[in-house]
């Protein structure tokens, strides 16, 4: 038996958690989709390097009071080690693990062109079912 008997009044953890529930769902930042333009753009992009990542986060350790470079008696930054460790398991998993799906819709129209022993071959048709494709993360 406990020394403390329980308030029925303090019991509010079930509050709590939809409180936190509703701050997760509703207070989410609104990400806008991209359109099909800057899609196709982004093929121009440089891809994603740990290494620049690291140094940008850790250039921001002193807006947080984190200390940058070595520290006192010369002793490595462990932070800064930690901070390089961390962004390059994720980035190896991103590439190496990550898996893009994307779909492309019934009735897209295709247009295709070839070749044969009789000559140039051009055809114009639309996909009937929906298809998949896979794209690798880089």
């Amino acid at each position: 038996m406990a020394c403390i008997k329980i308030d029925k009044n303090l019991q509010k953890s079930q509050e709590l958690a939809d409180f936190f529930s509703f701050l997760f769902l509703e207070n989410r930042l609104k990400i806008p989709k991209l359109g099909i333009f800057k899609i196709l753009l982004a093929k121009g992009r440089p891809g994603l390097d740990s290494e620049v990542t690291a140094v940008s986060v850790i250039s921001r350790f002193p807006e947080i009071g984190i200390p940058t470079g070595p520290l006192v008696n010369g002793h490595p930054n462990v932070m800064e080690s930690y901070t390089r460790a961390m962004i390059e398991e994720i980035y190896d998993s991103i590439q190496g693990e990550m898996r893009v799906d994307s779909a492309v819709d019934a009735g897209m129209l295709v247009n295709s062109t070839g070749g044969n022993s009789g000559g140039p071959v051009v055809s114009v048709g639309a996909n009937p079912l929906p298809h998949s494709a896979v794209g690798i993360a880089s």
